[in-house]
Formats: C-alpha cells, sequence, structure tokens
C-alpha cells in the first residue's frame, strides 16, 4: 500500500494515506468499535476500513448483506441512506443523532469519502470538533474523528 494507487471511477487514490490511517486505528483502537466509512458501488474501495482492521462498520458490502439476510434489506438501505446523511448533512446535531444511533465511536474521512460525498457536509467535522468530536489522528488524506461522550 505504500507505493500503490487504486483507480477509483472517480479518481486515483493513494493507498499510502490509509495504509496510515489502518496502521494508526491497530496500534491505537481497543476492543471493537464501530467505525463510519464510506459505502461505494460493488467491488470499489469501500469498506475497505473494516475490511483492514477487524473493526464494525455502519453498513459494509451492502449487496452481501441484501443476499445473506433478504429479510433486512429495507435497515439495510436505511443505513446506507443514514451514512450518506451522516457525511453530507451540514446539521451537527442530526449528524450526532445518527453518529449516536449506530454506536459509532470512529469517522474516518479519507480520500474515498472526499470522492464520494461532496458539499459542505465534510467540513461540518471540523466545526464539531470540541462539540461532540475530537480529531483522533491526521495525515495529508485522512482525519479519523473520535466520537466523545
Amino acid at each position: 500500500m505504500r507505493t500503490a494507487e487504486y483507480q477509483e471511477e472517480k479518481g486515483k487514490i493513494a493507498l499510502r494515506w490509509d495504509e496510515e490511517g489502518i496502521r494508526w486505528l491497530e496500534d491505537n483502537v481497543k476492543g471493537s468499535p464501530v467505525i463510519l466509512e464510506a459505502n461505494t458501488p460493488l467491488y470499489r474501495w469501500g469498506s475497505r476500513i473494516s475490511v483492514y482492521t477487524g473493526l464494525p462498520t455502519v453498513v459494509g458490502w451492502d449487496w452481501h448483506q441484501k443476499q445473506q439476510r433478504s429479510g433486512y434489506a429495507i435497515s439495510v438501505d436505511n443505513r446506507l441512506r443514514d451514512v450518506t446523511s451522516i457525511y453530507t448533512g451540514t446539521d451537527p446535531a442530526a449528524k450526532m443523532k445518527l453518529l449516536r444511533k449506530y454506536n459509532v465511536r470512529y469517522v474516518y474521512l479519507g480520500q474515498v469519502e472526499q470522492m464520494y460525498y461532496k458539499g459542505q457536509g465534510l467540513a461540518k467535522f471540523d466545526a464539531m470538533i470540541g462539540k461532540g468530536l475530537e480529531l483522533a489522528y491526521e495525515n495529508p488524506k485522512v482525519k479519523i474523528y473520535e466520537v466523545k461522550g
């Protein structure tokens, strides 16, 4: 990952930044807290943090979940909608409500999230520092926020 690039449908991703974020999570996170990360179309670089750390995420590979748990397809769709709302929404209170709904401890904001979730929603995470979030880790292309309280 240190030298590889992934050609995502929306652009190239230098994997070294995710590798550094993954290593930080592996070295600093105890237990199995829930992380929030991007959901992408099938066979893309989404769910990469949960895949490489083993940490649970709000929604992983949605089609797999729908195939294996067909009776819960509506719940999977609700989670997909909520993940998008957290990343794109601009109301900090609404973001916090959804983060707490899924017991999210860490919000991952890397290149994939920046490609798939455009707009002011991503900038709102920095505005929430000290108001429910803390910046736990940062490198030039990744920020990991910790949900407090």
